[in-house]
């Protein structure tokens, strides 16, 4: 590749980390419900990072480079960490934020690379005509690759993520594309058609299309029916979980129990001999 194109290349994959971070907000767009023929908007996959976890590595990393800096700081960390884990971690995220800065970009990265190579390959089982497009832009014109690959999500990031998630969906919004699109094909040749016979045939054709795609909407409602009836279920089970356990926790003597194991834990961390 060459240089030019290195760097626009490298531009543009910092333009995709935009774009992704954008798709969680898209997918959370509500349809028009008093319309069943309003076009929902193309839903694009939820590529946006997580707060990353603490781990040992991470906190052994961001400890000792505070040791070398900060001293004082660091004992004082130390001690809190067995006194109060939840307020350390907050210290500590608040002192480790170049760290922590640094892992958000990583994960960020190998994230959007991740899921880019899983829409690629699942681009070249279901439209490979349009995977061939992109894999020849992306050496070619790293630019218009980007522009590209952001127009291939808002067309086909639904049934992406759909495939993943629920293939029934999936196919019923694959079908209904291809529906959209003949629909489109047919108001374009009814509006040259060149006789009232030919456009009358046309019309037949125009009014089966709508007719199937009627029913391929009814269909989508029909699933996300489902959808949040298994939802129902699972929260109508938290709801019995959560009960058991306020109820468990309410009992007297189970608080008693709890309250002189804690009195006992704290006894013995404050017990401790400290060196530092």
């Amino acid at each position: 590749m060459k240089p030019a194109h290195a760097i626009l290349f490298v531009l543009g994959l910092a333009t995709l980390v935009g774009i992704f971070s954008q798709h969680c907000q898209a997918r959370e767009r509500q349809e028009n419900r008093r319309d069943i023929w309003a076009e929902d908007e193309s839903r694009r996959p939820r590529w946006g990072h997580q707060r990353p976890e603490l781990t040992k590595e991470m906190i052994e990393h961001i400890m000792k480079d505070l040791q070398e800096k900060d001293p004082a700081k660091a004992r004082e960390l130390i001690r809190l960490r067995e006194q109060d884990p939840e307020k350390f971690e907050a210290e500590l995220r608040e002192h480790g934020r170049e760290e922590f800065g640094r892992v958000i970009r990583e994960r960020m990265e190998a994230r959007r690379q991740r899921m880019e190579v899983e829409y690629v390959e699942w681009l070249e089982k279901n439209y490979p005509q349009d995977a061939q497009e992109l894999a020849r832009l992306k050496t070619e014109d790293p630019r218009l690759y980007i522009s590209k690959f952001e127009h291939s999500l808002r067309r086909y990031g639904r049934i992406f993520e759909a495939s993943k998630e629920n293939p029934e969906l999936a196919e019923v919004l694959k079908e209904d594309l291809e529906l959209k699109k003949r629909r489109d094909e047919l108001l374009r040749k009814i509006d040259q058609a060149s006789s009232e016979q030919e456009k009358q045939a046309l019309m037949m054709q125009l009014e089966e299309a709508v007719s199937n795609r009627y029913d391929l909407i009814v269909r989508r409602k029909q699933i996300a029916y489902k959808q949040l009836l298994a939802k129902l279920e699972k929260l109508k089970q938290q709801i019995k979980e959560s009960n058991d356990e306020i109820t468990k926790w309410t009992d007297e003597e189970f608080k008693a129990g709890n309250v002189k194991e804690r009195v006992r834990y704290l006894i013995g961390k404050v017990s401790r001999f400290r060196w530092d």
